[in-house]
């Protein structure tokens, strides 16, 4: 999973394997959204490559970490 979500882009493992933190939702900063944006793709890929019966076990958590 390293690889691929590396080759995706590298930001988009490094929010995967390490927590990231927004510190003031109302005023995000433009590293809050490369952040967001990054585990969002993440999330998506990790989705699309599992079961279903997988899926329904995770489908509402909200960080890829």
């Amino acid at each position: 999973m390293k690889m691929y979500l590396g080759s995706i882009n590298r930001r988009v493992w490094e929010v995967t394997e390490h927590d990231y933190a927004i510190l003031d939702p109302e005023h995000l900063t433009d590293n809050d959204r490369a952040n967001k944006q990054c585990n969002v793709m993440a999330i998506n890929t990790i989705y699309n490559g599992i079961d279903s019966k997988v899926f329904e076990g995770i489908k509402d958590l909200e960080l890829a970490s």
